[in-house]
C-alpha cells in the first residue's frame, strides 16, 4: 500500500487522496496504538482525508456523505499533520 500511496502522491500532486478505514486515528493509528506499524506515518502522510471508525450498522444514515454511519469521521489529516 505504502509503495502505491507515494506513486501517486508523486504523479498527482495536486489531487486530493482519501482513504476508509475501521480504525479510529487518535487511538488505533498513533504512536503506541493498536494497529501503528513502522510504516503507519508513512502511509498517513500520503493521505489528505481519512474516514475513521468501524462501519456501525445500528448508527447507519444513509443522508451522510462519504461516510456510512454516524459514529464516522472525516479528518483532513493536512490540518491535523499542523498543529
Amino acid at each position: 500500500m505504502l509503495p502505491s500511496a507515494k506513486k501517486i502522491k508523486k504523479i498527482y500532486p495536486n489531487k486530493t487522496i482519501w482513504c476508509w478505514t475501521g480504525y479510529i486515528y487518535d487511538k488505533d493509528l498513533i504512536k503506541g496504538g493498536r494497529k501503528y506499524t513502522e510504516f503507519t506515518d508513512r502511509l498517513l502522510n500520503c493521505i489528505d482525508v481519512l474516514v475513521d471508525g468501524p462501519f456501525i450498522e445500528e448508527q447507519k444514515n444513509l443522508m451522510l456523505e462519504f461516510r456510512g454511519s454516524e459514529n464516522q469521521r472525516i479528518l483532513k489529516l493536512a490540518e491535523i499533520r499542523a498543529k
